[in-house]
């Protein structure tokens, strides 16, 4: 074992000890946590997916110019059973775009290329075999389009550029149909005089295409925004749009005092190439954060974040409104759920606390939506983190600084009734994007878990003490705050690690059965290492 494998033994023994204590005092502990192989990616390697299940087993694939490799782990004992190397025949345009799976039963790995020669955008994927660790149908073509807009980026080679992000993909509430969407180039530069063509493609949980298009949108680039994508079970695409009254492109109209914008749901299907348009009601309130997403009984829920004021970036509340099978949109039950003042008092200093108490209009500022689960009952549960960065100046020039805070998780259940909204306090920031910052959330049927990084400090945090700070890449401890059906809160402390060189990633960990997250420890550059975290 490696010196970076033994310090991460180390602090894993420590955590053993600590859990094991506390067992003896009596207290209940849920989770259990396992150590798998470590293994190395090839230097220069793009870290591409770390994936599986707990039958087939898991799986990391990193590409390394023309190179794909994949690392198996036996799902149980997480030691390492396989690598290999596969040898790609691609172009200086390659682009790999996301690893997907449907329900844990097929994984195919999806990639994409230019023909600058014919001016061809091609969408490709392969398929995965987990069990033996080898790509089964390569190449398999899924559309083919013409130039795409998307976001410059360096590419292979001194002064390269390439285009990357052309494509959205995005599922059902089954996880059996996948929408692929896209904007091509743009006819006119003038966004005043352009009207985008958005692409629309759906296809079935064995990656076969239902059906596809391109839509000529009703509005000016300059007065319609692109807001969420989504796909119901019977494979309709829907599109959440923003729509400007002018192209002036002002949130507030001077005369009226009201918002100058709507939102309208457009619907496309297989069988049509008109757009279904809906006008969604915003009353005289302000929409920030948007999402899109399909319910148990295959209605289209839409969920926003509100504010009574035009300007800065606060929240009041969440909205949330139904698209039925009719295409009608109507409020879910009251439409408006103003978060309890009382709440969000909670985890700050006193003075903070008094500031709050005395601004009637207070909102949450910097909040941005991060899940929205619709629970087999009908309940929705949707959960938020306070993010936002700034430009700090230097002698040097300057640098960003990136801020992960305060977690809010917020459920309404099927009748309409706002059940709670429960605030997560931490405090996380670094300069290098993400990083170990960020939560993950998984639910079940006892209620929602989240994970996540924090100063060992903030364990047993009184209501009138903000958080300390947690700094991304110097260690940190693993918690798992978990939010019941009823609304009660508990934390865990999983394991603390304070060396620099262990890094974790709870953001990127996810579930592979009911109870269990994986994901990886960071022992150096490019040595990582399984973590299996079990709840009981």
């Amino acid at each position: 074992m490696t010196a970076f494998g033994g310090n991460i033994m180390k602090y894993f023994l420590l955590a053993t000890a600590f859990l094991t204590s506390a067992l003896c005092d009596g207290q209940s502990r849920n989770f259990s946590f396992k150590l798998g192989d470590e293994y190395e990616l090839p230097r220069k390697t793009e870290d591409l997916a770390f994936f599986g299940n707990e039958k087939d087993g898991i799986v990391n694939l990193s590409l390394k110019k023309e190179e794909l490799n994949i690392t198996r782990f036996n799902p149980k004992s997480l030691g390492k059973t396989m690598e290999q190397v596969i040898d790609l025949d691609v172009t200086k345009n390659f682009n790999s775009e996301i690893v997907t799976d449907f329900n844990s039963n097929s994984y195919y790995w999806i990639h994409s290329d230019w023909d600058k020669s014919s001016e061809k955008e091609m969408l490709f994927y392969d398929k995965i075999d987990i069990v033996k660790g080898k790509i089964t149908d390569a190449n398999h073509k899924m559309l083919e389009t013409s130039k795409l807009a998307g976001t410059v980026t360096n590419g292979r080679g001194l002064y390269s550029f390439k285009l990357v992000g052309k494509y959205k993909f995005d599922y059902d509430a089954e996880r059996k149909k996948l929408l692929v969407s896209y904007r091509l180039n743009p006819e006119e530069r003038n966004d005043k005089k352009n009207y985008d063509k958005i692409g629309l493609h759906v296809f079935d949980e064995n990656l076969n295409k239902l059906w596809g298009g391109e839509f000529r949108m009703p509005y000016t680039e300059a007065i319609m925004d692109n807001s969420d994508f989504s796909v119901d079970s019977k494979g309709n695409a829907y599109m959440l749009v923003k729509v400007y009254d002018s192209d002036s492109r002002k949130e507030k109209d001077k005369e009226t005092g009201k918002p100058a914008y709507h939102f309208e749901v457009f619907k496309f299907t297989a069988d049509s190439k008109d757009i279904i348009r809906t006008p969604l009601s915003l009353d005289d309130y302000y929409i920030h954060e948007t999402t899109l997403i399909e319910n148990a009984q295959h209605d289209m829920v839409i969920a926003c974040t509100y504010s009574k004021k035009s300007k800065g970036n606060g929240t009041d509340g969440i909205f949330l409104a139904i698209v039925g099978a009719d295409g009608k949109i109507t409020k879910f039950r009251n439409g408006y759920y103003e978060f309890p003042k009382s709440e969000l008092e909670k985890f700050q200093s006193v003075g903070k606390q008094r500031k709050m108490e005395n601004n009637e209009n207070y909102e949450i500022p910097n909040l941005k939506v991060r899940d929205v689960i619709i629970d087999p009952d009908g309940s929705i549960f949707i959960s938020c983190e306070v993010y936002y960065y700034e430009y700090v100046w230097n002698k040097y020039g300057g640098y960003y600084i990136y801020y992960y805070e305060d977690i809010y998780g917020s459920r309404i259940d099927a009748t309409g009734k706002f059940e709670w909204l429960r605030k997560i306090p931490k405090r996380q920031k670094g300069e290098s994007g993400r990083g170990t910052m960020g939560f993950k959330l998984i639910n079940d049927a006892t209620g929602y878990y989240f994970l996540y990084l924090d100063n060992l400090k903030n364990m047993n945090l009184g209501e009138d003490e903000a958080p300390k700070y947690h700094v991304d890449g110097f260690g940190g401890q693993v918690m798992v705050s978990k939010i019941d059906l009823d609304g009660k809160v508990t934390k865990e402390l999983l394991f603390d690690t304070r060396e620099e060189d262990i890094m974790i990633f709870p953001a990127d960990f996810y579930r592979i059965n009911g109870n269990q997250f994986i994901g990886r420890a960071r022992i150096k550059k490019k040595l990582f290492q399984p973590i299996l975290i079990t709840s009981k």
